[in-house]
């Protein structure tokens, strides 16, 4: 029996709603498959990820390139007043004959050789006597000289382990190790945290300088941050820096509250700042300057897609990859400013044009990229203005760098007093180190000072920190 008008329609009807719901499963299907290839293949060239967890291919076995020899340069010797002692060495007979009258006046070469002395620990002894008055009967007890630490281990120590675990983040069981290797000391391992809460102390004024510092200059501030761990929970690390310094703060949050902690409150839209496109830093001002690497990395991740966003992406890609060496150039003396603006103006005005072609005609992930990106497009070129600044945020990612392997070593810390010793002392580690000072000395120094009851010495007394 043949089906009915009715009957076919009805079929009819059923089989487009199963093919539009089959065709609406391949699409979520297919998109589903793009975003995971997408995730798979993210590394830190297209993605925020960091260059250690890149998967590194496998070193093809054809025969390398024979490699350029590099110009050797000699030692320098050493001043005279730095020599400690003298040896020299001539030749008592001839090697052909076995003469022994030799002219050995030439001097041929000097060497001077480096060697470590025999270090053994000084301990010294302080007996604390105590005392009872005949005619009050008052007892008192003998006091420690000033600047002398009721502890074990004097300031020098203390400012060892400290430079050894907080700056050469060594780990504290080995740190006690080389301290025994080098000069017999047995140190218990919860003396570690104690002598480090002390540096803490210590370095709190100097830390403080150098945050002040950071806020109040005129340098071009960095902003940044990354994750920590602290007691088993997930905390920030939170960095202001610039050419001279650099602060670090250790916060449980990731807000307005914590970024008004690191700059104190202070009003910062008259100062020169670069940072990433966090939504709280958008209150930094106009002379804010959005870090380019990262908008490349962005679209370099579209460039890799498949499809009309392809173009898009790797034409902004260049064209802000064009901005940054442009600069670079600049920077190294090959332009002039004249000749870095009029470089900028024309690739400004292309990236622009591509930025309204992915607006118009981009994928809803690049159209809504380009069109915030759009909106706040003068905050891309505020380093075309500012000849100070830099187009990109890699100052506090190098900087930022040495606490993210801090914390891939150690997995953050387990107390509030660690906490504040992690801050302290990478802060003024990284201002030592930007200024080519001694770690060691100065943590010493600092110290001492702290235990005679002294001002804590200053990193640069030019600048006032």
């Amino acid at each position: 029996m043949k089906p009915t008008y009715q009957e076919l329609e009805t079929e009819l009807s059923q089989t487009k709603s199963l093919l539009k719901e089959a065709f609406e499963m391949i699409a979520a299907l297919q998109k589903e498959v793009r975003e995971l290839k997408e995730q798979l293949n993210k590394n830190s060239k297209n993605s925020s990820k960091p260059p250690s967890s890149d998967q590194k291919a496998n070193t093809p076995n054809e025969p390398k390139k024979p490699r350029k020899s590099r110009k050797g340069y000699n030692r320098p010797l050493f001043p005279k007043e730095r020599v400690d002692k003298t040896i020299e060495c001539c030749v008592e007979h001839c090697p052909c004959c076995g003469s022994t009258t030799l002219d050995s006046s030439k001097t041929i070469d000097v060497l001077h050789q480096v060697e470590l002395p025999e270090v053994r620990a000084i301990v010294t002894e302080y007996i604390l006597k105590k005392s009872r008055c005949n005619s009050c009967n008052h007892t008192s007890y003998g006091q420690l000289p000033l600047g002398i630490p009721y502890s074990a281990f004097g300031s020098k120590l203390m400012g060892l382990i400290g430079t050894l675990t907080g700056a050469f983040h060594i780990a504290k069981r080995e740190a006690i190790q080389l301290i025994k290797d080098l000069y017999d000391i047995d140190i218990g391992l919860g003396s570690i945290p104690n002598i480090e809460e002390r540096i803490s102390h210590a370095l709190d004024p100097v830390y403080q300088m150098i945050h002040e510092f950071v806020l109040e200059s005129d340098f071009s501030k960095h902003f940044d941050e990354t994750v920590w761990r602290n007691s088993g929970k997930r905390h920030y690390v939170w960095l202001a820096s610039c050419n001279h310094a650099a602060v670090y703060m250790i916060d449980r949050c990731r807000n307005t509250q914590a970024f008004q902690k690191l700059i104190k409150n202070k009003d910062l839209k008259n100062k020169l700042s670069v940072s990433d496109r966090y939504s709280l830093y958008k209150r930094l001002g106009d002379r804010h300057q959005y870090c380019l690497a990262h908008l490349i990395r962005d679209f370099r991740k579209f460039g890799e897609r498949e499809g009309r966003d392809k173009p898009i992406g790797r034409s902004i890609e260049q064209a802000l990859s064009k901005a940054c060496s442009i600069h670079k150039k600049y920077r190294e003396g090959k332009i002039n400013l004249t000749q870095r603006n009029r470089r900028l103006g024309h690739v400004r005005k292309r990236a622009e044009w591509w930025f309204y072609e992915g607006l118009a005609n981009g994928s809803d992930e690049l159209s809504g990229l380009c069109n915030r990106l759009l909106n706040e497009f003068e905050k891309l070129w505020t380093f075309s203005k500012e000849t100070e600044l830099e187009p990109t945020n890699n100052l506090a990612e190098r900087d930022l760098r040495k606490l993210v392997i801090w914390r891939k070593k150690s997995y953050g810390t387990r107390s509030d007093k660690g906490q504040r010793f992690v801050e302290r002392i990478t802060s003024v580690i990284q201002t030592l180190r930007k200024k080519k000072k001694n770690a060691l000395k100065f943590i010493q120094e600092a110290l001492t000072a702290f235990y005679k009851k002294e001002k804590p010495p200053q990193i640069c007394s030019e600048m006032g920190f």
